[in-house]
C-alpha cells in the first residue's frame, strides 16, 4: 500500500505540475500509458471533483469514449480497479481516463507507461466570445432555450443549436443549471453573427464539444495569412496562427514553433500540415527543429510557401505532399437514371478529409466567380458524399471569399438562393401517364401547341365521304396532325393520310418513351434524347456533367423545354430552371 501511494503521489506531482520555461506558457503535460487486452490506452490520471457524475464527466473525454462508450465502459473498469461501482465515485478518487488506444511505439517514452505531449497555448475563449453576444436581462417567463434559438437564429435541437449552448456555458460560466434562471439575472446570449465568422469551426472538436486547447486569430490577417486561412477552408480544416507549440529538446532548450510564423492546418484526421513560408527577417525553422518537431507528430507534413504565390500554386504543394493514390481527377455515379459524372483538379476520398468514410472533396481551381458550380448542384451532390470546393486560381481577386461579382452574377446567385422551388404550371408541370388521352392532352398543351380533344373530320373512303370523331394539333405554322388512339384503322388511314393530313396513332401498348417519339418526330421537333448538361460555366475537363433521361426539346422560339420521364431530385430541377429550361415531369 505504501508503494502504491508513493506511485499515485509521483503520477499526480508530474501530472499535474505543468513544465515551464522562462516566458513560456503550458509547456506540455503527461499522461499515463495502460496496457489492456493487447493494446496500449493512453490515460489522463484525473482526480475526481465535487458535482463529477460518471457519465457527465466521461462523455467530455477522449476519442474511445466518443466512438465506443461500452467500450470505454469495459476499459475502465478493467484499468481502474479499485473503483467496484462506477455509478459511485467520490470527490478525491483518483482514476484513470482511458483517452486513445495507441499503435506500438507511436509516442516518445511510450514503452515508460509515461509521455509527455506539448500543447498549444490556450486562447482566452471568453473574451473571443463576448463581442459576439447580447447582454439580456432576464423576464418573467423566460427560459433559456428559447433566449438561445433566438439569439442564434436556429431551433430547438439542431447542430447549431447545440454548439450555441456550448458557446452560451463558456460566456456564463455562473449559470450552473440551464433549467434555473431567474427574473433580473443578467445572462449573455451568442449572437448569430459569430456562426459566420472564419475561425467559428475551430471552436469545436470532432464530436461537437469545445476544443480545450485551440489557437483563433481575430485579427485580419496579412496576405500570407489570408492565402491559409483560404487553404485550410478548401481543405475543410482548421487552420492554427496563433499562439506557440513547445517542443522538449534533449539537453538543450526547448524549441518553441510561433504559428504566427509558421501557420498550422489541421486536416479532420489530425494530419498536420505545417506551412513553412519563405526566410522573412531571419525567420526558419533548422534541421534539428524540423527533427524535433517530426519527432512528436508522426503524422506532420513540412510544406514550404512562398510568400508571393497564388491559392492554386500553394494547393499544389500540399497536394504534392501526400501519395499520388489519394487523388483521382473522376467520379462518378447514377441516380434513378440520371447519369453524373464529377471532374475536378483534385478529388480526394477518406480518410484525409471528409467526415464519413464514402465523403470525397472535389477541389477545383476557376478563373472568375462567375465559373463556380451551381448552388443548387453543390446541395445535390452533397447529398451524395461528395463535396465541392471551388476556389479563384489568385485568392487576392476574392479577399476572404467577398469579391464584388458582376452585376449578371449577383442577380442569378440571388435568384438561385432565396427562390424556393415551385410546382407551377410556368416552372414544373407533373404529366401523369396513366391515362394516355389526358397525358396527350396535358403534354401538348405544356409544349405550347393547340390541341382539340374529339373534333369532326371528314375524310373520302371507298368513294364516300366518312365523318369521325378525332383529336386535332395545330401547330401554329398553318400544319395540322391528328392524334389517334385506336379509333381509326386499315385503309381509313391511308385515306386520311393522302388528303394531305398527318396521322399520329398511339395505342395502349406504347410506354412513355414510345408516345413521346412518336409526338415529336410527327410535329418535327428539333431535340435531344438523354441530354447532357454542364454544371458550372466552364471547361468539361474540371466540371460536372448531369446526362437526364428524357428529352431537350428546342423549338424556333429558343423556348427549351425538358421532358424528363424519371424522377429528377428538386436541386436538379432548381438547376434547369435556372437556365431558363421549362421542365414537364413525366410520371410514368
Amino acid at each position: 500500500m505504501r508503494r502504491l501511494f508513493i506511485t499515485w503521489l509521483l503520477i499526480i506531482f508530474i501530472c499535474i505540475i505543468p513544465h515551464y520555461s522562462a516566458g513560456s506558457a503550458l509547456l506540455s503535460k503527461s499522461y499515463i500509458v495502460r496496457y489492456d487486452k493487447g493494446s496500449d490506452i493512453l490515460c489522463d490520471p484525473y482526480v475526481v471533483q465535487k458535482d463529477d457524475w460518471v457519465f457527465k464527466l466521461f462523455r467530455q473525454k477522449g476519442e474511445i469514449s466518443h466512438k465506443d462508450f461500452p467500450e470505454f465502459l469495459a476499459i475502465f473498469k478493467r484499468i481502474n480497479p479499485h473503483i467496484r461501482n462506477i455509478d459511485l465515485i467520490r470527490p478525491g478518487q483518483h482514476i484513470f481516463i482511458p483517452l486513445r488506444k495507441l499503435k506500438k511505439d507511436s509516442l516518445p517514452g511510450q514503452s515508460s507507461g509515461i509521455v509527455t505531449i506539448p500543447f498549444v497555448t490556450v486562447s482566452n475563449l471568453p473574451d473571443i466570445i463576448n463581442p459576439y453576444s447580447t447582454e439580456h436581462i432576464v423576464q418573467e417567463g423566460e427560459f433559456i432555450s428559447r433566449l438561445i434559438a433566438r439569439g442564434y437564429d436556429t431551433k430547438y435541437g439542431t447542430k447549431p443549436y447545440n454548439e450555441a449552448i456550448k458557446v452560451f456555458r463558456i460566456i456564463n460560466p455562473d449559470v450552473v443549471d440551464l433549467d434555473r434562471i431567474y427574473p433580473g439575472q443578467k445572462l449573455y446570449i451568442p449572437d448569430r453573427s459569430l456562426r459566420d465568422k472564419p475561425w467559428y469551426k475551430s471552436l469545436f472538436d470532432s464530436s461537437g464539444a469545445i476544443e480545450p486547447f485551440i489557437s483563433i486569430s481575430t485579427d485580419r490577417p496579412d496576405n500570407i495569412l489570408s492565402l491559409f486561412a483560404e487553404i485550410a477552408s478548401i481543405l475543410d480544416a482548421k487552420l492554427l496562427n496563433k499562439g506557440i507549440y513547445f517542443f522538449p529538446g534533449y539537453g538543450e532548450a526547448d524549441y518553441r514553433l510561433d504559428l504566427s510564423s509558421f501557420p498550422l492546418i489541421e486536416l479532420k484526421d489530425k494530419t498536420k500540415i505545417l506551412l513553412a513560408p519563405s526566410p522573412d527577417k531571419g525567420k526558419k525553422i533548422n534541421e534539428p527543429e524540423l527533427d524535433a518537431i517530426k519527432l512528436y507528430w508522426s503524422n506532420v507534413k513540412i510544406v514550404p510557401i512562398a510568400n508571393k504565390t497564388s491559392t492554386e500554386q500553394a494547393l499544389d504543394a500540399v497536394m504534392a505532399s501526400f501519395e499520388k493514390k489519394a487523388f483521382k481527377n473522376k467520379i462518378s455515379f447514377s441516380d434513378q437514371g440520371l447519369k453524373v459524372e464529377v471532374r475536378g483538379k483534385w478529388i480526394i476520398k477518406q480518410p484525409y478529409f471528409a467526415d464519413e468514410e464514402a465523403s470525397h472533396l472535389c477541389i477545383t481551381p476557376v478563373n472568375d466567380p462567375d465559373e463556380r458550380t451551381p448552388d443548387s448542384i453543390v446541395r445535390y451532390l452533397e447529398q451524395h458524399n461528395i463535396i465541392i470546393k471551388d476556389f479563384l486560381k489568385d485568392f487576392t481577386k476574392d479577399f476572404n471569399g467577398t469579391k464584388h461579382k458582376s452585376k449578371k452574377a449577383q442577380n442569378e446567385n440571388t435568384a438561385e438562393d432565396a427562390r424556393p422551388l415551385k410546382n407551377t404550371t410556368e416552372n414544373v408541370i407533373i404529366i401523369d401517364f396513366a391515362d394516355r388521352k389526358a397525358f396527350v392532352n396535358k403534354l401538348l398543351t405544356a409544349m405550347g401547341y393547340n390541341y382539340a380533344q374529339n373534333v369532326a373530320i371528314t375524310f373520302p373512303y371507298a368513294g364516300i365521304q366518312i365523318k369521325a370523331l378525332s383529336n386535332l394539333i395545330s401547330t401554329g405554322d398553318g400544319k395540322s396532325l391528328l392524334v389517334d388512339f385506336g379509333d381509326i384503322y386499315g385503309d381509313a388511314v391511308l385515306s386520311i393520310k393522302k388528303t394531305g393530313l398527318g396521322i399520329i396513332q398511339i395505342n395502349n401498348k406504347d410506354n412513355a418513351h414510345e408516345v413521346i417519339r412518336k409526338i415529336l418526330d410527327a410535329l418535327e421537333a428539333s431535340y435531344t434524347k438523354y441530354p447532357t448538361f454542364l454544371a458550372a460555366k466552364r471547361p468539361v475537363v474540371y466540371n460536372t456533367s448531369l446526362a437526364i433521361p428524357g428529352y431537350l426539346i428546342s423549338n424556333k422560339e429558343k423556348h427549351k423545354i425538358l421532358l424528363a420521364i424519371d424522377s429528377i431530385n428538386d436541386d436538379i430541377v432548381q438547376f434547369l430552371i435556372n437556365k431558363g429550361i421549362k421542365v414537364l415531369l413525366i410520371d410514368d
